[in-house]
């Protein structure tokens, strides 16, 4: 069988777009997003903030309430116009929705993981979010999952109730789970999860961590916090490169909404316990930022930040549209 490339996948959605709208309704979607950074230690590159990507998303009125959906979404590098990972690495699932809720198959956000863009003000993204990212995964979460059942519960009163179940597809080996409750509600929105990480082998150990977190927002400004604590199930090594041990990450931020803009500032420090040893900074992070918004598709950002673990200085400006 041949490989589909993006390209064709592109070419050949259009022309079937009149069918395809006759039939659903369907979406198509991305983002291109490309600046410059410069990072101390490591040459000028051109690098995303937000990652680029085309996507496609539809759902189908089948009565009675219930609906067909599905979601395909790949990634782009901008500066090269190469496809990132596979096809659809970002997305690719399809599931019904109604007065239950929502269930897709597939593969799909990480549910615990995905709840740090309610309160990472760079939306864990760019030299400054991608830091708290990982440092808020505790050495055990990951940003997608497959092989996934998702169920997302309808909202009552602001409180949503999401569950996803991670199948191992390896025989002996356990599947994970995600457990995650929102709430939103005017000023105010909370979220916990926890997680318990799906074995890749039968071998394999069962790393979990949770996750709280929350937010307030007063006139322009918005402060946020959040807490994640982790088990690798691994004994720890005093090597920052390994996920091993034992970790504890929590993160404040700010958005403060002035001019054609919102201007941006996070904290956010880890560290890891090793037996025997005090416990070990993995990350201590700051950073401030400008996102100018020439139009409600179109963004100008500036951002700065600084690791002081490795002793890092960085620097990003650049541009993204979505349509």
């Amino acid at each position: 069988m041949k490989k589909l490339t993006l390209a064709a996948l592109v070419i050949g959605a259009f022309a079937a777009s009149a069918q395809a709208q006759a039939q659903s309704n369907v979406t198509v979607y991305g983002v291109v997003d490309l600046g410059i950074a410069k990072a101390s230690g490591k040459t000028v590159e051109e690098r995303e903030n937000h990652a680029s990507r085309l996507g496609f998303k539809g759902v189908e009125d089948l009565g009675g309430g219930l609906s067909a959906i599905f979601n395909l979404e790949s990634e782009i590098l901008a500066d090269t116009g190469a496809q990132k990972g596979n096809l659809f690495d970002r997305q690719a699932n399809v599931g019904v929705k109604g007065g239950f809720g929502a269930v897709s198959l597939g593969r799909t956000k990480n549910l615990v993981d995905s709840a740090q863009a309610r309160v990472e003000p760079f939306n864990a993204d760019g030299v400054i979010g991608k830091v708290n990212e990982t440092m808020m995964r505790v050495g055990v979460s990951a940003s997608r999952v497959s092989n996934a059942i998702t169920y997302h519960s309808p909202n009552f009163s602001g409180v949503v109730l999401s569950a996803q179940y991670v199948l191992s597809e390896v025989s002996g080996a356990n599947a994970g789970y995600d457990l995650l409750a929102t709430y939103d509600n005017g000023p105010v929105s909370l979220h916990a999860g926890y997680e318990k990480k799906v074995q890749t082998a039968s071998s394999a150990v069962k790393p979990t961590m949770y996750v709280l977190g929350g937010a307030y927002k007063f006139g322009a400004a918005k402060v946020t916090a959040a807490y994640a604590k982790g088990d690798t199930k691994v004994a720890g090594t005093r090597d920052l490169s390994k996920s091993t041990g034992k970790y504890d990450a929590y993160l404040l931020g700010f958005i403060y909404n002035v001019g054609s803009g919102d201007a941006k500032a996070v904290y956010g420090k880890g560290k890891k316990t090793v037996a025997g040893f005090s416990d070990i900074d993995t990350v201590k992070e700051f950073g401030i930022g400008y996102d100018h918004h020439l139009s409600k598709r179109t963004d100008l950002y500036a951002y700065a930040g600084r690791e002081r673990v490795t002793s890092v200085t960085s620097y990003q400006m650049g541009i993204s549209h979505k349509f």
